[in-house]
């Protein structure tokens, strides 16, 4: 017959083993990138692809900016050359250079627009980054806290497969059956102690009968729960 207290010390260990079990899943998800960091990785990304294109920008408007002083420049000196001595080319020549100094401001006005802007990415690229690498060295350190707790977490699990492995023979296989079941229908919890005259599965009064059997060294199920109870 098997022993009550054989069942409990199953109980025991596969209830260690559950929780044991659970962490580790959450350490090994916890192992991968974290959503933080994913996240800190693409608001860099972010940063940069606007840095760049403000660097274009900018670089296309420095281009205009310089085309536009390079034709007022030629304007002005055909203007003041004496070469034009016609009145209305020369008011047409001097509307010209009015036009492009107009051309030339706008652009200077939109050229500083967007420099600031750049300076403001630059700066959100900056704090992108910092908080990159602060993520990083979080994540780092917790790895390594997660990783050493894995190995605890792997050696305790071994150790009760090899406790569980020297159980199991004293248990009969249709009580092991039993216990199997009743795990499956009771949320893991099997087995469980007398709590003074109640089971310490659902708290209800054990009956003197099953009292007796339990002193009698007999395998006993709590008549409410149907669970195995054992002396505590």
């Amino acid at each position: 017959m098997t022993e009550g207290t054989d069942l409990y010390h199953l109980q025991r260990l596969d209830s260690e083993k559950d929780t044991l079990q659970r962490r580790l899943t959450k350490v090994e998800i916890s192992l991968e990138e974290s959503e933080a960091l994913r996240q800190a990785s693409r608001a860099l990304e972010e940063t940069q692809q606007s840095v760049r294109k403000l660097a274009v920008r900018q670089h296309d408007m420095e281009l205009q900016v310089q085309g536009i002083l390079e034709k007022i420049a030629r304007s002005e000196q055909r203007l003041y050359s004496g070469v034009v001595k016609n009145t209305k080319e020369l008011a047409d020549l001097q509307a010209k250079v009015a036009a492009l100094q107009r051309r030339r401001q706008k652009l200077e006005d939109d050229l500083l627009e967007i420099m600031i802007e750049r300076e403001e990415a630059q700066a959100a690229h900056a704090q992108a980054q910092e908080h990159l690498d602060e993520t990083k060295a979080h994540w780092s350190t917790q790895q390594t806290n997660l990783l050493a707790e894995r190995e605890t977490l792997q050696t305790r699990l071994a150790e009760i497969e090899q406790e569980q492995a020297g159980v199991l023979p004293h248990i009969e296989p249709g009580d092991l059956t039993t216990y199997q079941n009743l795990r499956r229908r009771k949320g893991g919890l099997a087995v469980v102690q007398m709590q003074g005259s109640a089971c310490g599965g659902c708290g209800v009064a054990v009956s003197p009968n099953l009292k007796w059997k339990l002193r009698q060294g007999e395998l006993v199920c709590c008549g409410n729960c149907e669970r195995i109870i054992v002396q505590a």
